[in-house]
């Protein structure tokens, strides 16, 4: 039993993807991706009827009361297979999983710019959420395969400096139970630079925030600003 949250630190190996300027990081790793076990919480349902309770009482909330959720860590299976490092008995209980992630406001401008990508593979009925909001679902199962979703603008939104938290619940089934997944964010590092000269701000009288939001005081704000030029200036108040 735990009461604390669980942070996951940020995956920093990069590689070089298809691109010669474009290089993948690994917000949230999986089995494929590298070594795949990943630190979380998660609870046990008596039966799938569960779910919907579970589901209107809004386990996957930020604000859960982790109390008595149990340590674990990624990912399950119900089989000796390359997906079992905490066992989940499938064939008997339906699951609930919070894996909790810290993103840095560096990292954010890299997935400002880049393409991030959610990777998952699961067996059965995944129901996936972040921060709170519905990422998306599916029925059924994968086998060893990995689903892909690429994150919207709207999506990428619902990641936040500090503590994120991605949640899922998968269905008791007859057969076989597994999941993994992941997170990783493509980008071109040219994309990302940033100054850190406070005065390249004071004189434009049109800045704005990362979301857009125009700043009346550009040179107190702290964070990055986007000037009217589309120059990115880091304020470290």
């Amino acid at each position: 039993m735990s009461s604390k949250h669980l942070f996951l630190p940020m995956f920093f190996a990069a590689s070089m993807a298809h691109a010669a300027d474009t290089v993948t990081e690994y917000l949230l790793d999986t089995v494929d991706s590298g070594d795949g076990s990943w630190p979380c919480l998660f609870y046990e349902l008596n039966y799938n009827t569960d779910l919907s309770p579970a589901e209107k009482a809004k386990w996957y909330g930020t604000d859960e009361d982790e109390t008595y959720w149990r340590d674990g860590v990624g990912p399950f299976s119900n089989s000796n297979d390359r997906f079992l490092v905490t066992h989940w008995a499938s064939a008997v209980h339906p699951i609930l999983i919070r894996r909790h992630f810290t993103l840095t406001e560096e990292d954010l401008e890299k997935i400002n710019v880049g393409t991030v990508t959610f990777t998952y593979s699961y067996d059965e009925n995944p129901k996936f959420y972040i921060n709170g909001t519905s990422l998306t679902s599916t029925t059924g199962w994968n086998d060893d395969n990995y689903a892909t979703l690429r994150f919207t603008t709207a999506r990428k939104r619902l990641l936040k400096e500090g503590d994120n938290v991605i949640c899922v619940s998968l269905q008791q089934g007859a057969g076989g139970g597994h999941i993994d997944f992941g997170l990783f964010v493509e980008y071109d590092p040219t994309e990302t630079g940033i100054s850190d000269v406070q005065a390249d701000s004071e004189d434009d009288p049109t800045a704005f925030n990362l979301m857009g939001q125009r700043i009346a005081h550009p040179q107190q704000h702290h964070g990055i600003v986007i000037t009217g030029k589309g120059k990115k200036i880091l304020n470290k108040q």
